[in-house]
């Protein structure tokens, strides 16, 4: 028997499998480094990380965006590719001179972590020793003490001072006790994922400083919009000049939007992770709350702060537009009534003259037909005992109603009325 499966069924079921961390003993160092990876670069990326040295096919596990393996020499590698970033991790034995350092020549594993494409976000060296060996990684380790974060997470402890060392890697012990394995993998997971997604949010503070400058300038410019509105100027260049204040915030928009909504999503998954850590404050240490919280509030209120006056720009850009284009609309209505107006009183005067026309050539043509008519009635005078001069006379009067009649039907036909 069979059934039909869902098409998205096994990368739901990939997806609950990753994200992940193999289990974790003491005398290890873990590598990681996290990389904003570009659509052009996922590609290569892929085949980079194929490329594992020393990893046959039989030892690794491939999925569309979680590939890890086992090398020969014991150590392992995880690969996860998220939305935006990727991170690399290696787990090898630690030297026994040094714990950050990969004990044996390692060299090709190093040199397959650091050669990957993408630009680096995080990078960081994790020492996992017993309790015994704590103190003296931590003074290995060369922590800056003003800046020491402490914090005890059940029977494991974390030091570091998250700074950057000269070798671009930062630097974090751990001591686990006498945890398991697999709980001590799952807790480190934890505590990488609360700096990588630290570091993913606080991308957003530097493009929230850079542009505030722009949307201080437009807010300037809405405000002597609105001044010059108030006292009475509307035209079609002031509405131009709203326009081009709608379509700088537009672009500005469309170019923070995604930035602004991931530092949320990111700062909400920092805060979980800090809950689901719940590590205690250890005495004449920061905590591990206390340092995130100190840093990464300020710049998530700072992008929501940004995110705000965009908002509220928008809908004032909006507002002052729409009653603009409103008074823009009552001006050109005005002008155009006043037109009509004119219009209408060309009209008017057009007929007047018309008329005064029309009485002119009724004269002008009847003083014609008589001239024309005199001739005929010179002739037929004579023949009736009729004196000439009283027929031309007598014939003035119906020549003109009939003139007057034959030009007031022309012109009717012609304006189609009927007066």
């Amino acid at each position: 028997m069979s059934f039909v499966e869902h098409p998205l069924r096994a990368s739901i079921v990939s997806e609950m499998h990753m994200r992940r961390m193999p289990p974790l003993t003491s005398a290890m160092v873990m590598v990681q480094i996290v990389r904003l990876v570009t659509p052009e670069e996922r590609d290569a990326e892929r085949i980079h990380v194929l490329q594992m040295p020393g990893v046959a096919p039989s030892a690794r596990s491939e999925r569309s965006r979680h590939i890890e393996g086992q090398r020969r020499d014991g150590g392992e590698f995880v690969w996860e590719c998220h939305s935006e970033a990727s991170t690399m991790t290696l787990i090898m034995p630690a030297s026994a001179e040094d714990g950050f350092q990969i004990a044996g020549d390692n060299e090709d594993a190093m040199r397959w972590i650091m050669d990957a494409p993408g630009a680096v976000l995080r990078a960081v060296r994790i020492a996992i020793v017993g309790n015994a060996d704590a103190d003296r990684m931590i003074a290995a380790a060369g922590f800056t003490a003003s800046e020491l974060v402490c914090a005890q997470i059940g029977p494991v402890q974390i030091w570091s001072d998250f700074l950057v060392r000269s070798d671009s890697f930062g630097r974090l012990v751990v001591t686990g006790g006498d945890l398991p394995a697999a709980d001590l993998g799952r807790i480190i997971h934890q505590l990488q994922e609360l700096g990588n997604y630290r570091n993913l949010a606080l991308l957003g503070l530097p493009l929230a400083q850079e542009q505030s400058v722009a949307v201080t300038r437009l807010e300037k410019e809405l405000v002597a919009i609105a001044e010059r509105m108030e006292a009475g100027i509307a035209d079609q260049k002031l509405l131009d000049e709203l326009c081009g204040v709608a379509a700088q915030l537009t672009r500005i928009t469309a170019a923070t939007a995604y930035r602004m909504s991931a530092t949320v999503a990111y700062a909400r998954i920092v805060e979980e992770r800090l809950d689901t850590l719940a590590s205690i404050r250890v005495a004449g240490f920061q905590s591990l709350q206390e340092f995130t919280q100190r840093r990464l509030l300020p710049a998530t209120r700072t992008c929501a702060s940004f995110s705000a006056r965009l908002e509220s720009l928008s809908v004032r850009v909006e507002r002052a537009t729409s009653l603009l284009r409103t008074q823009v609309e009552m001006v050109v209505q005005e002008q155009n009534a006043a037109l009509l107006t004119s219009m209408d009183n060309n009209a008017e005067r057009q007929l007047r003259l018309q008329r005064v026309v029309e009485g002119l050539s009724v004269v002008a043509v009847s003083y014609y037909a008589v001239g024309l008519l005199a001739y005929v009635l010179h002739t037929v005078a004579p023949a009736i005992h009729v004196p000439d001069d009283q027929l031309v006379a007598a014939s003035v009067i119906p020549i003109f109603l009939l003139v007057w009649t034959m030009l007031r039907r022309k012109v009717n036909s012609i304006v189609g009325t009927k007066h």
